[in-house]
């Protein structure tokens, strides 16, 4: 244990290591910035895609809306049918009912032969 420990040490002084970190550092921070840039310009280009997008759909929505409106209105006009045929329906099932008990009746009332 009697060697001397300080010929471990690097022979580069404080103030060179601490340059060294330093400009380490600065490569490092120049490295991201580049790479930050990049995303950046990533970024921005699918922005611009998105915003294309958003046109394309809100053309689209504008060209199909009057016909979806026109849909719309002849589903209600359909509904509207259907609700006046069921009601005839019932009311002729209810008056063929009528009619056929009022004919059993008759009949019943004949004399039989």
């Amino acid at each position: 244990m009697s060697e001397d420990l300080t010929r471990k040490l690097p022979l580069t002084s404080f103030e060179e290591r601490v340059l060294n970190e330093l400009a380490a550092i600065r490569q490092e921070t120049a490295q991201q910035s580049v790479r930050l840039a990049a995303l950046e310009e990533r970024l921005t280009s699918l922005e611009e895609r998105l915003v294309s997008l958003e046109e394309k759909v809100d053309a689209r929505l504008r060209e199909t809306r009057p016909i979806w409106e026109g849909v719309q209105q002849r589903l209600t006009e359909i509904k509207a049918a259907l609700k006046e045929f069921n009601r005839q329906m019932k009311t002729l099932i209810t008056d063929s009912f009528k009619l056929r008990a009022r004919v059993e009746e008759l009949e019943d009332s004949q004399p039989t032969t």
